[in-house]
Parts: C-alpha cells; structure tokens; sequence
C-alpha cells in the first residue's frame, strides 16, 4: 500500500504538469484562432473603409523583366472589388476573398483581365514571357499589414512586397483613366532611340511587349524596368544611362523637331525618342489582302491558286498578311468562319532602314489551318511574299497609315496594295 501511495506522489507533479500544458494549448489555439480571425477581418474592414479605393505599383515577376503596371482597386463588400489597370480601358468587379491560412491571404477569386492577364500563360495573354507561365504575376497575396495609410502584400507565388494607397474620392474613376491614356499612347510606338549630346542617336533595346529599355552601350547592364505615368516614365530604381543617373523621364509634348514628343530626364542630358517604322507598323498589323489589288506578277500565282482552291471547294472569305499578339505570317478566315488560321512567315524590318522588310516562309501552322489547305492553293497565294525584300510606302504620308503598298526592290511588277479594313472575298475582289 506504501508503494501504491509512493508512486501517486512521484507521479502526482508531472500530472499536474501535464495537466496545465495542455490548459495552455488549449488557450493557445484558442487565442491563435482569434487573432487570424480578427486580422481578416481587419483587412476586410480597412479594404472597404476607403470607399474611394486604391492604387498599387505592381512588377509581376520578382526580377522585373516584364516591366510594371498600375493597379486599381474598390472593394465594394466582402465579396465583390472593382479593379482597373493601365494596360486595359474601362474597370471590371468581380469577386474576391481574405482567407486564413498562414497570415489573412486576400485572393482575386473571380476572373478579372485587370489582375489575372499578369499571371496567364503566355501562350493566352498575347505572347508576353514563357506559354506555360506568362509574367508569373500574382492573384493571391498575403496580408502583411492593414492600415488606412497603406495596406502591405506579398504575393503568394512570387514573393514580391507590392503596397496599396489609398486613393481620393473621385481618383478611382479619374486616374485610372489617365493611366490608360497614358499607356495606350505609350504602347503605339514600336521603337525607341536614344538622343545624346550632338544629337547623336542609337536605338534602345526595346520589345513593344515589355516595359523594359535596355543599355545599347552595355549589353551587360539590367534592364531599365519601368511604369508608364501620365506625366512620364517612372522606373523601378535608379538607373544610368549616358552617364546620367534617373528614376524619372518627364514626357516632353511634340515639337515640329520631334513629332511623337521625346522623353527626358531632369537636367536634360538625353532624349529617348518615340517612333514607329513603317516596317513596324506593318509588322505589328493584320492586312487585308486581295486579287484586285496584286500586282501583275502576284496575279500570275494567284489566279492559279484561285482554280485549286475552287477545285478543292475551299472557300477564302478574308485574307491577311501580317502579325497579332506576337504571331507572324499569312493568315486567312476560310469555309465561312470555320477555319481561322494559316502559316508563319519571318516578317523582318530591314536593318538600318524605316520602310523596308523581308518576308520569308517560316512554315509553322497558325490557328485551326489545314495543312491539306496550303498544297490545296494557299501556297500560291503566299509564294509572292516567300523570300523577297518589299519597299513600303503609306498612301497618305502618315506615319501610322491604314493603306499601304509593298513593292518588290528587285521586280516592281509584284506589289500589293493592302488594307486595314478587312477585304471580303479577296479572291474576287
């Protein structure tokens, strides 16, 4: 009986022990679950208070090579937020949530082009970074704080640290406007230079796809990562470029000099100059093409390929030559609309010149194309194009015209006359 007491005694404290840490797990998980609980809907209530909205710097991927963007955000409720950005008109409401997970994880639930376009494959979002990942931008986002001064995020996926500001009343509507005539007129220039002391000039590295310029004069040099402003260029950090150090290039408007406006840092060291090529222009545009406005060798094939395409009851309603969301070639709408597609072709500006490319058959099949299409008279009307270097000319002078004319630089006597406006039935008109 001694002994049975004797080892109650012994035994009696880490009972007790035992006893009080699980007390304390219990207020601990209790006390945790509170927290998350009163953090969510801290962020829910901060989102919401601002009835007037907020604006965010947001660089998708965590090393910059896309560029940045401007964000806008009103959250209406606890489940529904309207979202504009620079790179679209207008604004979108869709759904969202803050969850609890490992912090409050505010999530874009509901699909909106506003925020989701930055994390689609690019494959889907116009070509822009790998088809599989896109931008690797972010739609999920972990809550770090919430405050009506500023409300602080870290993307899920990407890690990166964006901030929301708030925003005025009346600034949701306004700025997001001016942001996206800002980078609507911004994105119609394909190519830019840079100016230096002695006007001299040189072509920045450049692709109308990313808002990222790259050193001509350092080809090991970051690149140059930025957001389109109203006002300018605002860029991810302090950059050198001529010897001049900015973070800001202030847009100067046109001036008989310089017709598309330039922009330039503070002291006016340089000047990166706007353009678009005639070559560019051409290359970044679906045009309309047609038998009636071939030349007299372009007929030759055409007519051709117009017997074998009538032989092989393949209907050609609308015919383009040219490029959309980074795809290149010859490209037709066939059999009424049930086919969409063609083949890819190398459409190059020639080097050193601003009205000059070379068009080559790449082969690749675009869209819902038939490769029995193309031995079916297609290639008869591509085989104009293959390999040949074209002068383009614009019908009215303009520097983004919707008319122009290719002509062959060796043999005049094959041109095309081609339109923005779709053509129907090319093959007869």
């Amino acid at each position: 009986m001694k002994l049975k007491y004797l080892v109650i005694l012994i035994l009696l404290p880490f009972l007790l022990v035992t006893s009080c840490k699980r007390d304390d797990d219990r207020i601990f998980d209790t006390n945790a679950t509170v927290r998350m609980t009163e953090a969510v809907q801290q962020a829910y209530s901060v989102l919401q208070a601002n009835k007037a909205g907020w604006i965010m710097k947001f660089y998708p991927s965590n090393n910059q090579e896309f560029g940045g963007y401007t964000i806008f955000s009103k959250f209406i409720s606890n489940a529904e937020v309207t979202l504009a950005s620079d790179p679209f008109t207008g604004s979108e409401t869709s759904s969202y949530s803050i969850s609890p997970e490992s912090g409050p994880v505010l999530t874009f639930n509901g699909y909106n082009k506003h925020i989701h376009w930055f994390s689609e494959p690019g494959m889907d979002n116009g070509g822009i970074g790998a088809d599989d990942s896109g931008m690797r931008g972010d739609f999920e986002f972990i809550v770090l704080k919430a405050t009506a001064d500023s409300v602080v995020l870290k993307g899920k996926k990407s890690g990166s640290h964006l901030v929301m500001l708030p925003l005025k009343e009346g600034e949701f509507e306004r700025l997001s406007t001016t942001y996206q005539e800002a980078a609507d007129k911004f994105k119609q220039f394909m190519v830019y230079k840079l100016e230096t002391s002695g006007n001299k000039t040189v072509r920045l590295g450049y692709d109308a796809k990313f808002r990222v310029f790259h050193n001509p004069t350092d080809e090991l040099a970051v690149g140059m990562a930025f957001r389109v402003v109203p006002k300018g260029l605002e860029f991810y950090q302090k950059y050198t470029l001529a010897g001049t150090s900015f973070d800001f290039l202030n847009y100067v408007e046109p001036t008989s000099g310089y017709p598309n406006g330039y922009y330039t840092d503070e002291g006016k060291t340089f000047k990166i100059i706007p353009s678009t090529p005639l070559n560019f222009w051409f290359k970044n545009n679906l045009w309309s093409m047609s038998f009636n406005n071939t030349g007299a060798f372009g007929k030759l094939y055409w007519t051709v390929g117009k017997g074998m395409l009538a032989k092989n009851n393949i209907i050609v309603n609308n015919a383009y030559i040219g490029g959309t969301s980074g795809v290149y070639g010859l490209i037709f709408n066939l059999q009424n609309g049930a086919v969409f597609g063609g083949v890819s072709h190398f459409i190059e500006p020639v080097e050193d010149t601003e009205d000059e490319v070379y068009i080559e058959l790449e082969g690749y099949v675009l869209g819902n194309f038939p490769l029995a299409y193309w031995s079916g008279g297609i290639n008869y009307l591509s085989a104009p194009f293959d390999q040949t270097t074209f002068k383009i000319t614009s019908a009215d002078g303009s520097l983004t015209p919707t008319v122009i004319t290719l002509t062959d630089v060796t043999s005049p006597t094959n041109s095309f006359k081609l339109f923005l406006k779709d053509i129907d039935d090319p093959l007869n008109n």
